[in-house]
């Protein structure tokens, strides 16, 4: 049966590798990347590449120096990233010191939408990637403060640390974005994630992508794809300490090590978070667990990593704006509460310089529960996934990959229940194959086409005994395209473009609460274009138009709506978003990097199908979607100077629409006015590894709620140190 696939492909694979990969020596590359004053590069990315991919990669010290492990072949290369800094490419042996140019770029050796490892500037598609320098010197507590500087997102927190938080990318809803953790996806039965729990400090890098992506992804990829990449095990003995303390009680503490045992690269890491918040029942408690191990033999590598986040969080209530004066008190009672955690391993294998066989399987489990004056309720998601990948170099112009793909996903929740008021859980099972072809000719035309086709299995659904008949076994099939195209034309000019498609499932409360057994999944069609301008080594523009069109969208039917299918609900929902991404990137003296964006979104609800200009109720054809600002942008400085590293971020959001934020919609629609947040961070290195910092969030102290009736915390003060010890410290 075709599920077995994956299974045996693996078993053939891996005994090909062991006859035709092992025994190949490694050898120590060591070497130290300076700036052109000769100073040395901190943080910067430093990966042996060949033909077909990645082989091994470091970052470098405080002193600029690096170490990592490579099998020794004719056809590694070493690629050499910072941001800020040109991206170099050269031979191995390349003699130290390792020189960067300045320039108005932020790089990464590995990018996501692809499954053929390409360098972020070398990608046709929308991406940006938050380096790991960045993540560090910022000294935000959560990831998601640092995606807030991406063009294209609107994220939605309701309130202070802990609270709900949905990103709404390019004018897609808050479930139509695939979110990853080192590559394993997280998100919840039907595409939600809650951006709040994922602490900074387990992050390295995170790596993002717009514009619908089921092509290279599968499920839940219609508006685009996050992944964070956790730390990465060292070859120098690394342990990091930081503790910190701030308004509202805020505690943060975490500790890091790395080293190599027995030829084994070993992390470990380990943080908390708490705070009392901004009102009674607001306080929030977040503690995780990070583990890498990885080895490598030869030409073949194996790792594992697994990750445990556990998080508190107390739930008053939209206690700010009160447009109908509903909200009459604080909830002393509610509280969410949610341990999630996710496992992967990894097998690769270059049986020759041109082919590598890759394996991959992964497990995700999100208990998560709600305590209210109503009595608890609970949900259980969980998803197992395996994976075959080949890629082949064809021709040193031409790459590509194939695979096949079969998962698992699950969820258990209080409100999903039988006929006899018992839960139960509801399964769905998916098998894909794909293709992937990256062509590149002269350094100047690149060209990217992929292909996945979805099988999609839900079996049978037993009824609720009220409105839910029996629902016998649902298959369906799709097909999701992916092209990209970009040539870079004499003076530093570079047009890009791409097209993509994506398809969400539904979720397990649309499928237990219609009396519909063919629900399908919700689908996208996207496409942007722009054009890139590098000015010499000092600036670099990039503009781009994107639209999105959003249709088969589920929605519940109701009066005069009856007429359109005797179904309780059904896919007759449509939406479109269009508009245009504008960043800047400058870099005037090593000393100073700053980065600007700006986003114009026009979103339209849509007629449901088979009907004249007739939206589902509250809602009217062409109304504005709902949390999605028409204006956004942001700015960040950066300044590295001696000792002292200093960051000045600003993140600015025109009005939006927003429902009534104790009933929702059906009491009516409200505009928040929005808001500026200017935030400044300071870094002094003390010396022998220990940096004091301080971090002032929202230091106009405005009084704004990024969702309507949560009011978000005003002018708050943060400082600790960090210490680290290791011989590149």
């Amino acid at each position: 049966m075709k599920h077995y696939a994956p299974g045996r492909l693996a078993c053939i694979l891996t005994i090909s590798a062991c006859f035709s990969a092992a025994c190949f020596a490694d050898s120590e590359i060591t070497g130290k990347i300076i700036d052109p004053s000769g100073a040395p590069i901190a943080g910067a990315q430093v990966a042996a590449v060949n033909r077909v991919g990645l082989l091994s990669q470091t970052t470098t010290g405080l002193n600029g120096t690096f170490r990592l492990q490579a099998p020794e072949s004719p056809a590694t290369q070493l690629v050499v990233a910072a941001p800020g800094f040109t991206t170099r490419t050269l031979p191995p042996d390349q003699p130290a010191p390792i020189q960067l140019e300045i320039a108005p770029l932020s790089d990464s050796i590995q990018v996501v939408g692809s499954t053929i490892e390409t360098p972020a500037s070398l990608q046709a598609s929308s991406t940006d990637t938050v380096p790991a320098t960045r993540v560090r010197q910022s000294n935000e507590p959560f990831a998601v403060d640092l995606l807030r500087y991406v063009p294209g997102v609107a994220f939605n927190q309701s309130g202070s640390s802990g609270g709900v938080t949905s990103l709404f990318l390019r004018g897609g809803n808050s479930n139509m974005t695939l979110v990853q953790l080192d590559g394993v996806p997280i998100n919840s039965f039907g595409g939600a994630f809650d951006f709040a729990h994922i602490p900074a400090e387990a992050v390295d890098h995170i790596e993002f992508i717009r514009g619908a992506q089921s092509a290279v992804y599968g499920s839940y990829a219609n508006a685009g794809a996050v992944d964070f990449i956790t730390r990465q095990p060292q070859s120098a003995p690394r342990f990091d300490l930081l503790a910190e303390g701030g308004s509202h009680n805020e505690r943060r503490f975490a500790l890091t090590g790395s080293a190599t045992l027995a030829g084994f690269a070993i992390l470990a890491s380990a943080s908390r978070i708490d705070t009392d918040g901004l009102v009674r029942n607001n306080d929030y408690r977040n503690q995780n667990l990070l583990l890498h191990i990885s080895r490598r033999f030869g030409r073949q590598r194996l790792s594992f990593h697994g990750y445990f986040d556990s998080n508190d969080v107390g739930e008053p209530g939209p206690f700010g704006s009160n447009p109908k004066h509903i909200f009459t008190a604080i909830d002393t009672v509610s509280r969410g509460r949610n341990n999630f955690s996710e496992y992967g391993v990894h097998w690769e294998a270059d049986l020759t310089p041109r082919i590598r066989q890759e394996l991959f399987g992964s497990f995700f489990l999100d208990n998560s529960g709600y305590l209210s004056k109503y009595g608890s309720s609970f949900e259980k998601d969980l998803r197992g996934q395996a994976e075959a990948r080949t890629i082949a170099g064809i021709s040193r112009h031409d790459t590509a990959s194939f695979g096949v793909t079969a998962g698992r996903e699950q969820v258990t929740d209080s409100y999903i229940t039988n006929s006899s008021y018992s839960t139960f859980p509801l399964n769905r099972n998916e098998v894909a194959v794909y293709a992937e072809n990256r062509y590149e000719l002269a350094g100047r035309l690149f060209l990217s086409a992929g292909l996945r086709a979805e099988f999609i299995r839900t079996p049978a659904v037993p009824g609720d005994g009220y409105s839910r008949p029996n629902f016998p076994q649902n298959n369906l099939a799709r097909v999701n395209p992916k092209l990209s195209a970009a040539y870079i034309l004499p003076g530093a000019t570079r047009l890009h473009s791409s097209f993509g498609m994506g398809l969400r499932p539904p979720t397990g409360f649309e499928l237990a609460f219609t009396n519909n057994p063919a629900l399908k999944p919700e689908r996208t069609r996207g496409v942007d274009a722009g054009i890139e301008r590098k000015f010499g080594s000092l600036l670099l523009l990039d503009a781009t138009y994107f639209y999105n069109r959003y249709y088969d969208l589920i929605v519940t039917l109701g009066g005069s709506l009856t007429t359109l299918s005797h179904y309780q609900s059904a896919n007759l929902a449509n939406s479109q978003a269009q508009g245009g991404e504008f960043s800047a990137r400058l870099r005037p003296a090593r000393w100073l990097f700053l980065t600007a964006s700006y986003t114009r979104l026009e979103t339209r609800i849509l007629s449901l199908d088979g009907s004249l200009n007739q939206a589902p109720l509250p809602y009217t054809v062409g109304q504005q979607l709902t949390r999605r600002p028409e204006n956004s942008g942001n700015f960040v400085a950066t300044y590295t100077r001696g000792r002292l590293a200093a960051n000045l971020t600003t993140y600015l959001r025109g009005r939006t629409l927003f429902e009534e934020p104790n009933y929702g919609a059906s009491q009516g629609f409200f505009w928040d006015p929005g808001f500026a947040n200017v935030g400044l961070n300071l870094n002094y290195r003390l010396g022998r590894g220990v940096t004091a910092y301080c971090n002032l969030r929202n230091a106009l102290n405005k009084n704004y709620e990024e969702v309507f009736g949560y009011p978000s915390p005003r002018l708050n003060f943060v400082s600790g140190f960090k210490w680290s010890i290791g011989k590149d410290r």
